[in-house]
């Protein structure tokens, strides 16, 4: 209450002295305008210019009125737009995912140009055309991605290329990898797929080359790039064995020589490897370094494969050989793999009592073709010949899986 008679008295205090002023200073304005002026008061003046700031203000409520609902109109319409288009385009990329390739193909072609990124539903696009057959439209609508976003090389260029190399177009494939590759080396898909490319094309020189990079960006596992490289290094020295033995020169002998040297310890201490080196020298008739490299690998790792090979190198000294043979034997008494050797290099020193009681333990502890075979050609040699045809029979069974002939 006492605020508004606090109130009441300050508007009648200001009314009053405005009246005050209205009555003791009337003061005056003079406007001329050509021919024409006009005179007024200043509160006159003011209370026009009061008036004519009401009506603005006014007439700019009227027209926000009039217009504001027509905005809000096409705020909305827009918003639902661009909500339907996204709801279409995850819908589309949903059914992707799900392999759906035509509903989705068409609910992303649909909504690619008022997408937010339409590379992405180009590429999807692309794809399902692909999985339909239908290359001429993928390769189309790959074209329209380009387009659509100059930044989207490096999406498009892989998508092209998984595409070539599912088609086992695999230079078609490499043309685009290289290309990636120049501009972003360390790229890991880039790499996987480039390894996928040289092993299509047998290209396994290059595909050693990679190796390091393989390791930098860590693109495989430590396993998987393991069992890579020793791929590698295995085809790599079959295929200088198959040049040097076409060839027969003295030259590339000493390349496939220097290819092992030149391998790492541990690389060279891979059984894959030793097999696919050892067996490779074996052709080319270097059975002498086959026998000492044998040796050296088995006191280090004892392997089933290689224990095999040592019964079928000749190393120039049988003799030595059985010797060695039998000293493994003290340390491994019941290894089939070991008996059939000791009963190979047997028969090569003409031990046939020997030979025989080797294979004939080798097959008590496991049944072997290989230690069958080599009973029926001992057979032979000491005049056993239905022996010999049982020896054989069995090992035929054996390797065939087939009942034998009762």
């Amino acid at each position: 209450m006492k605020k508004l008679l606090l109130l009441i008295a300050v508007v009648a205090s200001v009314g009053g002295l405005l009246a005050w002023q209205l009555s003791e200073t009337s003061g005056y304005v003079l406007i001329t305008l050509g021919l024409y002026s006009v005179e007024m008061s200043v509160w006159t003046l003011l209370l026009l210019l009061l008036l004519l700031w009401a009506a603005l203000r006014a007439l700019a409520y009227l027209i926000r009125l009039i217009v504001e609902p027509g905005k809000r109109l096409v705020r909305v319409s827009t918003t639902g737009r661009k909500a339907r288009h996204r709801n279409r385009t995850a819908r589309g990329l949903l059914q992707f995912i799900e392999g759906r390739w035509d509903q989705a193909r068409r609910n992303l072609m649909r909504s690619a140009k008022h997408a937010d990124m339409p590379l992405l539903n180009y590429l999807a696009a692309a794809n399902c055309a692909y999985e339909l057959g239908d290359q001429d439209e993928a390769n189309r609508l790959l074209v329209m991605a380009e387009e659509s976003d100059a930044g989207g090389e490096l999406a498009i260029g892989l998508a092209q290329a998984r595409m070539h190399l599912r088609d086992q177009h695999f230079e078609e494939a490499l043309a685009i990898l290289r290309r990636l590759y120049a501009k972003t080396p360390d790229h890991p898909m880039v790499l996987r797929m480039l390894v996928s490319a040289y092993q299509g094309l047998g290209d396994w020189k290059n595909l050693e080359k990679m190796l390091p990079d393989l390791r930098r960006y860590k693109v495989y596992d430590k396993e998987h790039l393991e069992k890579l490289s020793i791929d590698v290094s295995r085809t790599l020295i079959l295929q200088l064995a198959a040049q040097a033995k076409e060839s027969g020169t003295p030259e590339d002998i000493q390349n496939l020589t220097r290819f092992w040297q030149d391998l790492s310890r541990d690389m060279r201490a891979d059984v894959h490897v030793q097999q696919a080196y050892i067996e490779s020298l074996v052709q080319l008739g270097e059975q002498t370094q086959v026998e000492t490299l044998l040796r050296k690998a088995l006191k280090n790792s004892w392997d089933e494969r290689l224990v095999r090979l040592y019964g079928l190198v000749d190393g120039g000294d049988a003799k030595r050989q059985l010797l060695v043979a039998e000293a493994w034997l003290r340390e491994r008494p019941n290894d089939p793999t070991l008996m059939l050797t000791l009963g190979r290099l047997s028969m090569k020193n003409q031990l046939w009592g020997k030979a025989r009681d080797y294979l004939e333990s080798s097959l008590a502890f496991r049944a072997q073709p290989e230690a069958y075979a080599e009973l029926a050609k001992l057979m032979v040699q000491l005049g056993e010949h239905e022996k010999s045809a049982h020896y054989y029979q069995q090992g035929l069974t054996l390797s065939t899986g087939l009942s034998a002939v009762k």
